[in-house]
C-alpha cells in the first residue's frame, strides 16, 4: 500500500517538473504569458509590454525616462507595476529569474491610480 503512494507521488512530481520545464524552456510558454503593465502614480504614464508588437521589457525604462524628462512637474517619479504577483503561474517562473526587477517594483491598483487622478483633478482638466 505504501509503495503505491510513493509511485503516485513520484509520477505526479515528474509530471509537474516536466510541465515547468516544457513551459519555461520552449516556445509553448510564450503563448501563455500575460502582457505586463506599468503606470506612474496618477496614470499619466502607462506602459504595457506586448512582445509580439515589439514593446518589450527593455523599452519600458526608456519610455518612462523620456516621459519624466518631458514632464518635470510629476511629483512621484516611481514607476509601479499594475499586475499582481502570481507565483502559481509556473509557466512564468523564468521571467522571475531573467527580469526580477519587474516584480520588485511597488504595486499600485487601478483604484489608487483613479483616486490620485481625482485628487489632482486630472480628469477635469482633460475634459475642459
Amino acid at each position: 500500500m505504501m509503495k503505491k503512494k510513493h509511485i503516485r507521488l513520484l509520477t505526479w512530481s515528474s509530471v509537474f517538473v516536466a510541465m515547468v520545464l516544457l513551459t519555461n524552456l520552449t516556445f509553448i510558454g510564450h503563448f501563455l504569458k500575460r502582457n505586463y503593465t506599468y503606470s506612474n502614480y496618477n496614470g499619466t504614464f502607462r506602459y504595457g509590454e506586448a512582445r509580439l508588437k515589439g514593446k518589450g521589457y527593455t523599452n519600458r525604462d526608456e519610455g518612462y525616462q523620456y516621459f519624466l524628462n518631458n514632464n518635470t512637474q510629476v511629483k512621484d517619479k516611481q514607476l509601479y507595476r499594475t499586475f499582481t504577483l502570481d507565483p502559481w503561474r509556473f509557466w512564468e517562473w523564468h521571467e522571475w529569474y531573467y527580469h526580477y526587477d519587474r516584480f520588485t517594483l511597488p504595486y499600485i491598483s487601478e483604484r489608487t491610480i483613479q483616486k490620485n487622478r481625482k485628487l489632482e483633478e486630472l480628469d477635469n482638466k482633460q475634459n475642459k
